[in-house]
């Protein structure tokens, strides 16, 4: 047996149904409103003035093509609330505020001198200061990506990539030191839900984000939602077993660099990257080895989901001018059907993009109860 619907229950899905309306369909009239809504328009109207004096929409200028009488047109108000998005590396603190078109109000990125949690949140709570400040409004959520397993149930950091991150409860913690509701996790999985909102995994449901810099990790996205795993493990498909500091099959830069000692005179991998784009017969044939150790991880995901996207990001694999065509072409190889291979359109902005539409996702849920309760 089902609860009865009230009337509250009612006016509240008819809001949620203006607002989302309005942030689909802007700039739109009332009587374009109801129409589009299958509403009365007494109803539209009530939820409109609701969501005027909460100040989620705003009236906005009549379009240059409209037709008709003189009416009054109406947007979301972009600025009704704000998200912050962190990125934790190993030597910064990457930072956002974003408003709820997803459009940056203010960005930072602030040295951490390490890892430690107790650092780690002292910069976080500057940040958040300062990008508050510069915004000019105070961020509803924070949202954090960490490298490591994130699990989903606690917020707790294991198999950090940083040692010091072990065991940190980054959400409890971070939500104790900002004084804001935190969303955190692990940052491929970011990079992926960024690329699926603003990237070239936009209207793909599924694709991977193939992370390859100092350790390899896949972002996951299957019908469209980001797959995290029980434990929040999903995507880690480079597992070094302990006491070694790097599997050799890897295309991690660990493992990259170590076939490049001793095959070349090279130091670094941006000094292969650089070498091949001049043609280096060496440097080339290095590449070369680096797709095929991409290719063979890209296809041991593609045989367990079945992707139609797999997308190239992290400092190595940003290099896709020279390593997307020939991952392309081994992975038809090892594959019976090979997705297409292309590399990360947002680069190193990844991961904060995630984040913002993390953050915006779970602002959006409740915003307008929140908001419309505390106006009345």
């Amino acid at each position: 047996m089902t609860g009865a619907v009230t009337g509250a229950h009612v006016r509240e899905t008819n809001l949620q149904a203006v607002y989302q309306a309005i942030r689909q369909a802007h700039p739109v009239t009332r009587a374009q409103l109801a129409r589009y809504l299958g509403m009365s328009k007494p109803t539209a109207n009530r939820a409109i003035d609701a969501l005027l004096g909460a100040g989620l929409v705003e009236e906005v200028p009549r379009p240059q093509d409209a037709a008709g009488y003189d009416a009054v047109y109406f947007g979301p108000c972009a600025t009704a609330a704000t998200v912050l998005a962190l990125d934790l590396g190993s030597r910064f603190l990457r930072a956002c505020v974003s408003d709820l078109d997803g459009t940056v109000l203010a960005r930072l990125d602030k040295p951490v001198s390490s890892n430690d949690p107790a650092h780690v949140l002292d910069v976080a709570k500057v940040v958040r200061d300062e990008l508050a400040a510069a915004a000019g409004s105070a961020p509803e959520i924070a949202t954090i990506g960490i490298g490591g397993v994130i699990d989903p149930r606690t917020g707790i950091v294991h198999d950090a990539n940083q040692d010091a991150l072990e065991g940190f409860a980054a959400q409890a913690e971070l939500a104790a030191a900002l004084e804001l509701p935190v969303i955190a996790e692990n940052d491929v999985n970011l990079a992926a839900v960024g690329e699926g909102w603003r990237g070239v995994g936009l209207g793909v449901r599924n694709f991977a984000f193939l992370s390859i810099g100092s350790g390899v990790g896949a972002g996951l996205v299957l019908g469209g939602r980001l797959h995290r795993g029980v434990n929040g493990a999903a995507g880690e498909i480079d597992h070094v077993p302990e006491g070694q500091r790097f599997r050799s099959d890897s295309p991690a830069a660990d493992a990259f660099l170590a076939h490049v000692w001793q095959h070349s005179d090279f130091i670094t991998t941006e000094e292969v990257m650089a070498a091949a784009r001049e043609n280096d017969e060496r440097a080339l044939h290095l590449v070369a080895w680096e797709a095929t150790r991409i290719a063979e991880h890209a296809a041991r995901i593609t045989s367990v989901i079945d992707v139609s996207l797999i997308v190239l990001g992290g400092g190595i694999g940003l290099n896709g001018d020279l390593l997307a065509e020939p991952v392309r072409a081994t992975l038809s190889g090892l594959s019976a059907y090979p997705p297409a291979v292309e590399t990360s359109r947002l680069g190193e902005g990844a991961i904060l993009a995630g984040a913002v539409a993390t953050g915006l996702t779970s602002v959006l849920a409740d915003l307008v109860t929140t908001r419309v309760s505390a106006a009345s």
